[in-house]
């Protein structure tokens, strides 16, 4: 006989585990399946332990930078083997403590793989067992998967995705990214500065292309500073194996180019987990490329079956999984004002950080308003030069007859951290006065945004405006 839920969640990401936690705490009776493991990509193989290996190598590289100011580490190493643990304790503490809060929440755990029967029940399988679920609502959260190539097909070895990436299992001479978006050039950061000679071909004609095109073009020429080899408006051809290495055929604006790579990181973009899902069964509506529709309550065409996050389409980010499946679970409860953000922040953690929220300055011209640009350089505060970031700046834009701030961009460190004051403007409709007007405390980098807010109407104090 099959269990029954007020709600069931289908993937324990952060979108699912955040909707489960929620669903329990308004007192709903749920559960969650989840096929391989707790926290999904993000914990397991993505944000998290991502960002442990970009802030080990970020360490080293700012050792390495400080010689000028007189810090000397010579000969600086990165330990491999202690890397790999400090990831994986880092992992495991976090999927432990996301396993403790679904149970002190008595949400039940199914592990198994979900499909559904009708559209009112799923049935999870795992091994040689499987269990009927029933609910009166479900959640659909289960993410997107890399995108293969057929002329670079996965082996897990010498061609590989980012989960084989993450676990650095050697750091190679050289080696070919294909795809520089974030993950692309996140983990190009990671292996570049262990050591590896990396090279990066991007289909489009910017590095980061759905950045504001300043933010693209200052981490392009970051990253070749750093050694990296970028081609863009380039893609890869043909490949074939030589030995132990790949062969590839690159065609590029200037031409084709031959050239060998001891592994080949392949981070070409993702495609929504729906395939075997049996939504067919369910009745549920997917786009041409596999998402699953929804409206603003992030509910698809069944109105009792919703979908959050990676699958759902739309910026794929860990935090918009998380608050989706609030606004999900809040529906489900009679009490949602949905997922209607102004405006949903991102962070790339290159070196140096990148991050963004609302339009970019093509956006809001093409958009068909009248806009005001304030730009302030890290080179210009205190900080900044203090701590050698003065390659950094921000980019402030508004709408030149409300002053309402239409989006803001940041180059430089802890650019993912002093976003989070932007955010908070824009979801108030404040304006780039608003954001001069507020006190940014003296020396840090976040002064550099405040002048930017100032220098949108020529006011900025520590630059000719």
């Amino acid at each position: 006989m099959a269990e029954k839920y007020k709600v069931v969640v289908i993937g324990a990401g952060p979108g699912g585990y955040v909707a489960a936690i929620r669903a329990s705490q308004l007192g709903l009776k749920t559960a969650i399946v989840e096929k391989e493991y707790l926290g999904g990509v993000c914990l397991n193989w993505g944000c998290i332990p991502s960002k442990t290996l970009l802030y080990v190598t970020e360490l080293k590289r700012t050792l390495e930078a400080s010689k000028r100011i007189g810090l000397t580490a010579e000969n600086v190493q990165i330990d491999l083997e202690k890397l790999r643990k400090h990831k994986n304790d880092t992992v495991k503490r976090l999927t432990s403590g996301v396993r403790f809060l679904l149970e002190k929440a008595k949400v039940d755990i199914y592990e198994g793989e979900a499909a559904f029967v009708s559209n009112g029940e799923i049935e999870v399988r795992k091994d040689d067992s499987k269990a009927a679920i029933e609910s009166e609502n479900f959640i659909i959260a289960t993410g997107t998967t890399p995108i293969e190539l057929p002329m670079l097909r996965h082996d897990g070895q010498s061609i590989i995705g980012a989960r084989e990436a993450i676990d650095i299992p050697q750091v190679p001479e050289t080696m070919l990214v294909v795809g520089a978006g974030p993950i692309g050039l996140e983990m190009a950061t990671v292996y570049n500065t262990l050591g590896a000679k990396v090279t990066v071909v991007e289909l489009l004609e910017a590095a980061l292309p759905m950045l504001d095109a300043d933010i693209s073009a200052a981490s392009e020429k970051a990253l070749k500073k750093q050694g990296m080899e970028i081609f863009l408006s380039s893609k890869v051809v043909s490949s074939k194996k030589s030995g132990k290495q790949i062969d590839v055929v690159i065609e590029t604006p200037q031409g084709n180019k031959n050239m060998t790579f001891d592994v080949v990181l392949v981070a070409a973009g993702m495609k929504p987990n729906t395939r075997d899902l049996n939504l067919e069964k369910a009745g549920v509506e997917l786009d041409g490329r596999g998402f699953v529709v929804v409206d603003k309550w992030m509910r698809s065409n069944i109105g009792h079956i919703y979908a959050i996050g990676d699958v759902a389409g739309g910026m794929l980010l860990a935090h918009k999984a998380s608050h989706e499946g609030i606004a999900a679970v809040e529906a489900i409860a009679g009490d949602s004002t949905g997922a209607d953000w102004k405006a949903v922040p991102y962070a790339v953690f290159t070196d140096p950080e990148a991050a963004g929220i609302g339009m970019t300055e093509k956006e809001a011209t093409e958009s068909g308003r009248k806009i005001k640009v304030g730009r302030f350089p890290y080179r210009a505060v205190g900080k900044g030069i203090a701590t050698l970031a003065t390659e950094g700046f921000t980019k402030v834009i508004s709408d030149a007859e409300t002053d309402e701030i239409l989006g803001i961009h940041i180059f430089g460190p802890h650019s993912g951290d002093i976003i989070f004051a932007g955010t908070a403007l824009m979801e108030t409709d404040s304006t780039a006065e608003d954001l001069g007007h507020i006190m940014a405390v003296h020396p840090t980098l976040s002064e550099a945004l405040m002048e930017a807010a100032l220098n949108v109407n020529k006011r900025a104090i520590h630059i000719v405006n």
